[in-house]
């Protein structure tokens, strides 16, 4: 068991209402993975208090130090609830978003998927 393992997960809307204070650091997200084609990401749940398009999501990457995605794996975890480690980040103030398109609030470069 590593130190990080012991990191209460919290929601992926604590997390972005908390950027300010948590961008940078380690954390452990609990949200509904989704993969697929431009959206790898994790979703708020419940769903019903989800905000209105991207705003209750957080994007996924990959960077150096963390998670290499296996596609079959993460096609896999797509669509259920995944608890996520890793180092949260807040946009760059040029994009003013994170992810594709500069869609998305915040980004968590990951370091483990792990179903919930």
């Amino acid at each position: 068991m590593t130190a990080n393992a012991m990191i209460e997960p919290i929601s992926v809307n604590e997390a972005i209402e908390n950027l300010a204070a948590l961008a940078g650091r380690e954390v452990s997200i609990i949200g509904e993975f989704r993969f697929d084609f431009e959206d790898v990401s994790l979703n708020h749940l419940p769903s019903t208090d989800r905000g209105d398009g991207y705003r209750s999501s957080i994007w996924i990457g990959t960077g150096s130090g963390a998670l290499r995605f296996d596609p079959r794996a993460c096609k896999r975890l797509s669509g259920k609830r995944v608890v996520i480690e890793g180092t949260l980040l807040a946009p760059s103030s040029e994009l003013g978003g994170c992810g594709h398109m500069s869609l998305w609030p915040a980004e968590m470069l990951a370091r483990s998927v792990e179903a919930a």
